[in-house]
């Protein structure tokens, strides 16, 4: 959505659309469409920095346990030996000190590429 005012993009609108990707992702996992949940990962990745900021500014700090575009993407993209959509998520782990507890999902990944290597 965007503001009628200034015709720009609103914060609010893009934490909606995080939202939106994340029921996305959620219904096709439930539906076994592993192709549209990397679609959705790979749309609501760049979202993060935007609702760790929302969370931080409502909730004075980032408490959210779970980011599917991060576990199953990574995942997801590790086995697809997707290396650039790896080091997308190494990059935004990197940016953000609240997502260090996703770390580990980012060191599976390289794990299955370089296993996937030999």
């Amino acid at each position: 959505m965007t503001d009628p005012d200034t015709n720009k993009i609103t914060l609010r609108s893009d934490i909606d659309r995080y939202y939106y990707y994340l029921n996305m992702i959620t219904e096709n996992v439930r539906n076994g469409y592993n192709y549209m949940v990397i679609k959705y990962c790979n749309l609501s990745l760049p979202l993060i920095p935007l609702l760790i900021e929302q969370n931080k500014k409502d909730f004075g700090e980032f408490d959210i346990t779970t980011l599917p575009a991060i576990e199953l993407g990574a995942k997801l993209w590790s086995y697809q030996g997707n290396l650039e959509k790896i080091k997308e998520i190494e990059v935004l782990i990197d940016s953000h000190s609240e997502l260090e507890p996703w770390r580990i999902h980012l060191e599976r990944a390289y794990e299955r590429i370089s296993s996937q290597e030999q």
